[in-house]
């Protein structure tokens, strides 16, 4: 099989991969109302599944190292097909926390191996290689949330749940048969990245990863509730906010390509930078909008964060060895996805003490503070490029 038809196997396992983990929050209206949630209570769903995914990824970037990513990724998305069945048929709130749990660690299997691959198999266009497979993931979480929000809608929240699960088991059996195994770290290994490989990463980029993090956990906290607050803040219909909810990813489909090509063509520092503090002023004009204007911050917010993901990645992967990537990229989710489940529930509290609207308005003044961080950090980079001769 050529590279390119790899990477189309690649992008459709992707889509099934988050075509049932892309739900919880477009759902979130839907399974409060039927469940009778706080905000808070809402929160630890989200929590549990985040938390789950982010302790998870480091053990199982290391484990794709050692026996192949390709067999991780397998089995992972078979147990992301169960859980999501197990999901919609759960009938008290323990099995959510519970089979969330399941699905956020079967969630760990795919980003950091399935990034090892594709930059393993693209080295010279790993930035559009990367765009394009994150492209795949935007979509899903376009697609599914919308078509879930109409199948809610008229039936149950737990239709999709149980109808999607069979994407992810059958891209299982697609990838077993056409991807390659992937390179084997053959050496000793940890359960985390060793010390040295962590360090060289951190010496190079540490500084801007860590700033990527942070608007990556405030962005985790304002994903997990905007379908509630599209509902309980503005009055939108439960289904039309789920399909909102898809907006921010719709523009990932251009923002995500287009980021890992300008990140190849100008530097991963000044396209992430850019991104990141395109962030402030789309968080802000999402609380100051009509609701008939929504959609418009909304596809900014997605641009900036889909840019965010992308050249943070390819970033981490330029600058670790490639029988070490899936460890630390895992690594990375490590730091990530934890710290962005705690924020979940912790913004429920304060949603649930000041109003949502009120909490939505404190998190866009966030996002222009770390906006202004990120805009003087790449002041540097900007004069550099100028300088350059063409």
């Amino acid at each position: 099989m050529t590279r390119r038809s790899l990477l189309v196997a690649f992008s459709v396992a992707h889509f099934a991969h988050h075509v049932t983990n892309s739900l919880l929050s477009a759902l979130l209206p839907f399974i409060s109302a039927a469940f009778g949630l706080s905000y808070t209570s809402a929160g630890f769903l989200v929590g549990s599944y985040s938390i789950a995914s982010g302790l998870t990824n480091a053990p199982l970037g290391v484990l794709a190292d050692r026996i192949g990513a390709r067999r991780v990724i397998v089995w992972g998305l078979v147990l992301i097909g169960l859980s999501s069945i197990a999901i919609g048929l759960s009938t008290e709130y323990w099995q959510l926390i519970a089979f969330l749990a399941v699905m956020g660690i079967a969630s760990g299997t795919y980003h950091a191996p399935a990034s090892a691959l594709i930059a393993e198999m693209f080295s010279s266009r790993r930035g559009m290689a990367m765009g394009t497979h994150t492209t795949a993931g935007h979509l899903s979480f376009f697609a599914a949330p919308l078509v879930a929000g109409i199948l809610a809608t008229a039936g149950s929240w737990r239709t999709p749940y149980i109808a999607f699960a069979i994407a992810p088991i059958a891209c299982a059996l697609l990838l077993w048969r056409v991807a390659p195994m992937g390179t084997r770290s053959t050496g000793r290994h940890s359960w985390l990245a060793t010390g040295s490989d962590i360090a060289a990463v951190a010496r190079r980029v540490g500084a801007l990863v860590s700033l990527s993090i942070v608007f990556q956990v405030v962005i985790s906290a304002a994903m997990a509730f905007l379908s509630t607050y599209l509902v309980d803040a503005r009055g939108i219909a439960p289904g039309v906010a789920a399909a909102l909810f898809g907006v921010p990813q719709l523009a990932g489909l251009v923002g995500a390509p287009t980021a890992g090509t300008l990140s190849d063509r100008f530097g991963r520092r000044i396209v992430l930078l850019l991104g990141l503090a395109l962030m402030g002023p789309a968080a802000w004009a999402l609380t100051v909008v009509p609701n008939e204007l929504v959609f418009l911050p909304l596809l900014l917010i997605g641009i900036s964060f889909s840019i965010r993901a992308t050249t943070t990645e390819v970033l981490i992967i330029d600058n670790t060895p490639a029988e070490r990537r899936s460890t630390v990229l895992g690594t990375y989710y490590l730091v990530n996805q934890p710290v962005g489940g705690v924020a979940a529930p912790i913004f429920g509290g304060a949603a649930g003490a000041i109003g949502i609207g009120a909490a939505y308005g404190w998190l866009a003044v966030v996002f222009l503070v770390l906006s202004a961080v990120a805009l003087l950090a790449a002041w540097p980079t900007g004069r550099a490029l100028r300088r350059a001769p063409s």
